[in-house]
């Protein structure tokens, strides 16, 4: 299988979590083989780098508050970025060994890729006019399996990779490496039994529908060529918690660790401040703030864990976490007609 960068992000690119340590298992157990290049080695290192700086950032404005906590061990290691970077890094190659991972040689034609491009076929699209990266990886993977009469799964959620596989190979999608976990742990019958019986608990509905109200709305601050600021944001209400899909990620007995993929449909109070702007020659506008209604659908994923009697249909609900998920407003979502 061969997961693309946005994938292992998805992840929190936490090579000991609980998503790819499992991956681990399965490729120590020969389950499966991950597939690399070199491009998703340097992407996945670009990200690094990115994420690193943004924490070095945050840590440093709370820095005062953290050091109160106890993290003066955190704080002081961002401190030297470049030992910092090589750690992250160094953990990277490490789970890529704990799975011997097959780093797929890059072809040196790319005369296809150039085909597909100028053709706008997957991984290009219209709007996607410069994936020459995903389109070199995918082809290299595809070239590989074709060499060995091997088939792969392609693990992202971007709809143009989706493009470049199909039911009759090499290449075979999966939206998330979940998905290819759940469908390693447990039979189709049972995963659609288990599926089913969460998607008629309103226990589950409703605990999710509960944290979802109760959380704080994650949200972006700044959008220049507007000069327009979110300032604050709140969920209202909460109308609906539905599941959608089901990963299973773990089975032991009759007790599942379990990640539903749940639609809840949510109304949100936003406000957005407008900086004042000289308009004319000396007409001032001051700056102004307008309160926003939106009503949306999220998809948040909590881990479930469960005893579930297929016999009998019957659920026990052991815990639900929802650590992680967040409604998410960006000011680039609201229409500056909503508030000028």
């Amino acid at each position: 299988m061969f997961v693309d960068t946005q994938a292992l992000r998805k992840a929190r690119f936490d090579w000991n979590g609980r998503t790819l340590s499992k991956l681990a298992e399965f490729a120590k157990a020969g389950h499966l083989r991950l597939l690399v290049t070199d491009i998703t080695i340097g992407e996945v290192k670009s990200q690094l780098r990115e994420l690193l700086a943004e924490a070095s950032s945050s840590v440093t404005k709370h820095s005062g508050i953290l050091e109160q906590l106890g993290a003066w061990s955190a704080i002081e290691n961002l401190k030297d970025q470049t030992a910092a970077l090589a750690s992250l890094e160094a953990a990277f190659d490490a789970f890529l060994k704990r799975t011997s991972a097959v780093n797929v040689p890059l072809i040196s034609d790319v005369k296809s890729v150039l085909d597909d491009y100028f053709a706008r076929r997957p991984p290009f699209s219209t709007k996607k006019k410069a994936e020459f990266p995903d389109a070199i990886s995918v082809a290299s993977i595809r070239s590989w399996c074709q060499q060995r009469n091997a088939t792969a799964y392609v693990v992202s959620d971007d709809p143009d990779l989706r493009g470049c596989c199909s039911d009759s190979g090499p290449l075979y999608h999966s939206e998330t490496i979940a998905e290819i976990i759940s469908q390693a742990t447990v039979s189709k019958e049972l995963h659609d039994a288990l599926e089913e019986a969460l998607s008629k608990s309103d226990y589950l509905s409703d605990r999710v529908a509960d944290e979802i109200k109760a959380s704080d709305v994650e949200y972006s601050r700044y959008n220049r060529g507007d000069r327009a600021n979110i300032v604050a944001a709140r969920i209202t209400d909460v109308h609906s918690a539905s599941v959608v899909s089901l990963n299973i990620l773990d089975q032991d007995g009759q007790t599942f660790t379990c990640e539903p993929e749940i639609e809840v449909e949510v109304s949100l109070d936003i406000e957005v401040e407008v900086e004042g702007s000289y308009y004319g020659l000396d007409e001032y506008e001051p700056s102004s703030v307008h309160s926003i209604s939106q009503t949306r659908t999220e998809l948040v994923y909590p881990e479930v864990i469960v005893r579930f009697d297929q016999s009998s249909g019957l659920l026990e609900f052991e815990s639900i976490s929802m650590v992680g998920q967040k409604v998410r407003v960006s000011i680039d979502e609201i229409s500056w007609r909503s508030f000028r």
